[in-house]
Formats: C-alpha cells, sequence, structure tokens
C-alpha cells in the first residue's frame, strides 16, 4: 500500500516504533478520513496503520508507542484478544478504543480492561483530536516502567478483615526491608471510610481527593504537597476528612494520578473500598500484586472465593493474586487444614497472619504500630514474612 503525505504520516512497524508518539490502528478505510487532522504539539506526528481488526499487532509496532487509538470489534474474539494482549504487553501505553457501535455495557467493560476512552467508527476529527490531547495530558508525567515503584492493592474480603490495621504495619515492613532510595507510599483510597490517616495520628491538609479533583491541574509538586510522611518509615497520602462519592472517578485520571505517585516511590501500597466499582477494578488490574485479605470464617472464606472469581472475570491474572488469612489462632487454623481452604478458595495461600487481639487495638488507640507497645510478637514477624515475599518477588520481576 502507498501512504500519502498528510499531517499523520503513515509509516511502515520499523518506522513507527521509533516516533514514540500515537499510533493509529483501524481498517485502511477509517485512516482516510485522518488526512485533516492537524498535529498537536503535544503529540507531535503519528503514526497511521492500517490493519483489519481482527490482525495481531506486531510488538515492535507498539514498542516506543505512548498513545494508542486501536480499533475493536466487540464481536470478534481475535479483536478482543488483540487489545487484551496489548494491555499486557504494554501496560504503560494509553489506549482509546475505536467502536463501530458502542452501548453501555461495552464501554464499560473496556474502560475495566484499561482502556482510558472510546470514540466511534468512523472518526470524528474534532472529537479525536480532543480525545488525543486529553490521553497526552494523562501521560505527560509517566515515567518509563523501570521507573515505577512496584504497586500493592490489599482487598478486604469482608468488611472488618482487618485491613487497615494489616496495611499500615506492611508499609512499616517494606520500608525496612526496601532497598530503593524512594521509599513506601500507603494510599488510602477508601473515600468514605478511610481511616489511615487516624490509626496513625495523622492530620493532613490535602488528601488523595485533591489529586483525584484536580484534572490538568495534576503534576508532581501537587502530589507531593498530598504526601504526609510519618515516623514509622513510610508516607501517607490520605482519605477525604469528609465523605466522598466514589461513582464520580475518572478511572484513566485515578490511572494516571497513580503512576504519578509510583514514580516517586518504590513501593505503593493501595488500601481499596469495600464495594467495588469500574476505577476499583481498574486499579487492581493495574497493580503489580493483589493482596486478598480473608479470616478463617466460614463466611469470610466464601466471599474471598467469591472475589477470587471475580477477579478472574474481569482477566486479573491469578499468579498476581495471593491470599492471605488474618486472624489465625493456631488450633483454629489447624483444625480447618490449609489444604481444605485451598480447595475451597481454588487458590494457594500466600500467608498467614497471627490474630493479635486486644494488644493490637491498644497500639492503634495511640496512633502506633503493635511493636512499640509490646516488641517482639508473632504478628509483626507474620507482617515482616509477608514484605519479604514482595520484595523478593518484586526483585525477581525486574
Amino acid at each position: 500500500m502507498t501512504s500519502q503525505a498528510h499531517p499523520f504520516p503513515m509509516r511502515d512497524a520499523m518506522n513507527a516504533s521509533l516516533t514514540g508518539q500515537t499510533l493509529i490502528v483501524a481498517e485502511d478505510r477509517f485512516l482516510s478520513s485522518l488526512h485533516a487532522l492537524e498535529p498537536a504539539g503535544v503529540m507531535g506526528a503519528a503514526a497511521l496503520h492500517p490493519l483489519p481488526a481482527y490482525a495481531a499487532i506486531p510488538d515492535d509496532l507498539v514498542r516506543n508507542v505512548r498513545v494508542m487509538v486501536l480499533e475493536v470489534d466487540a464481536g470478534d474474539d481475535a479483536s478482543l484478544r488483540r487489545l487484551a494482549a496489548i494491555r499486557a504487553g504494554h501496560p504503560t501505553v494509553a489506549i482509546i478504543a475505536a467502536l463501530r457501535q458502542t452501548d453501555l455495557s461495552l464501554v464499560r467493560a473496556l474502560i475495566r480492561q484499561g482502556v482510558i476512552d472510546v470514540t466511534e467508527l468512523p472518526f470524528s476529527l474534532p472529537q479525536l483530536q480532543e480525545q488525543l490531547l486529553d490521553a497526552w495530558s494523562s501521560q505527560a508525567e509517566l515515567q518509563s516502567p523501570a521507573d515505577l515503584g512496584q504497586s500493592i492493592s490489599l482487598i478486604g474480603a469482608t468488611g472488618g478483615a482487618g485491613a487497615t490495621s494489616v496495611l499500615t504495619h506492611l508499609a512499616s515492613a517494606l520500608s525496612k526491608k526496601n532497598e530503593g532510595s524512594r521509599g513506601v507510599c500507603l494510599v488510602d483510597l477508601d473515600l468514605q471510610k478511610g481511616t489511615v490517616a487516624s490509626y496513625l495520628g495523622l492530620e493532613p491538609q490535602v488528601s488523595i481527593q485533591s489529586l483525584l479533583d484536580a484534572g490538568t491541574r495534576l503534576d508532581r509538586e501537587l502530589m507531593q504537597s498530598a504526601v504526609t510522611d510519618t515516623a514509622l518509615g513510610f508516607s501517607v497520602i490520605a482519605a477525604p476528612s469528609v465523605i466522598a462519592p466514589v461513582d464520580r472517578i475518572d478511572v484513566d485520571h485515578l490511572i494516571a494520578t497513580i503512576k504519578l505517585i509510583q514514580a516517586s516511590f518504590d513501593y505503593v501500597v493501595f488500601d481499596l473500598p469495600p464495594m467495588w466499582t469500574d476505577w476499583s477494578l481498574s486499579l487492581v488490574s493495574w497493580s503489580n500484586q493483589i493482596l486478598l485479605l480473608t479470616d478463617t470464617s466460614i463466611s469470610g472464606l466464601n466471599q474471598a472465593k467469591r472475589t477470587l472469581n471475580l477477579l478472574s472475570s474481569v482477566e486479573v491474572p491469578a499468579n498476581r493474586t495471593g491470599v492471605v488469612v488474618n486472624r489465625v489462632e493456631r488450633g483454629v487454623f489447624r483444625s480447618l487444614r490449609t489444604p481444605d481452604i485451598e480447595r475451597t478458595l481454588g487458590a494457594p495461600l500466600l500467608a498467614t497472619i497471627a490474630d493479635a487481639g486486644p494488644p493490637l487495638r491498644a497500639a492503634q488507640d495511640q496512633g502506633l504500630l503493635i511493636s512499640a507497645t509490646h516488641g517482639k510478637n508473632r504478628f509483626s514477624t507474620d507482617i515482616a514474612a509477608l514484605a519479604g515475599m514482595i520484595v523478593d518477588g518484586a526483585g525477581s520481576d525486574r
């Protein structure tokens, strides 16, 4: 096929991989309408690559791309697999899905898979121009994958599973094992019931809500203003002090915010709300590791299994999810038998954490970790072991 000269010049696969800019992949009949697009300064030149919606895309074509417009045929399994392959192989690429027909359920499904926006085919030039500018705005602060710290999301299978207690101690344990220089940050994304700041006796002036509401004002300086250092070796970005809606978060802006935080820390751990939303599923899909916290109760184990099934249904890789059993009492846990629990869950256990009981609550009432009030204890030992697994796993991935 002979390319035509226009502001978004057609390139072969090798040249497209060198642009480090925008790649638009669709059938040739849709690309012909883009000849009149004016390249915006933030986008630079873009590569137009004609391919059927089902055709695989060579990795070399995507290697240095930051923003991609990708034709997706929801009725074609090969097209959906192509999208999943791009998301898995190039997680830092911002993808705008180009659809011939759109409906709300399809759009929501694509957003859950990490697509940042949806545009209709044939292309509307003004709409696409605006969407590309928005995508590049969200990518402006993005670092290369090697520069991003490890992200760990902790999910409580049920309310009251002890997620915040485990996370505050885990952040401290990670800081002690971290060999990097950027530190550890705990981000409280439970916008309605987040208690990390109160657990630690902190009164931050800026919360995660300020970052989520920042829009195009989001930058490294604003992000740093929300970071509160603790005396426990890690930093905190707190939940808002007033109850905030959990259904109004823009997914692509959230991921841009998370990437900005990851670029400043070696490890970022997230305390998530107890209810599932599109954005929390997207964050979990983005995370390097997911810790599913449950206790030994039948209801807790049943809910943990349901959560594992949910994560599987949105194609979160099973090898990124680890089940952690909290509040384990020796006799009770032995009577349940680990193999039985693993068969019930359909997944192996990553770790167990001892029941700390009243000493943990007493320490938290003082804004302290349990090690500060009760010295060496089994709870802290188990948390330290879990932190070691996370650090060792992160090292093997690098």
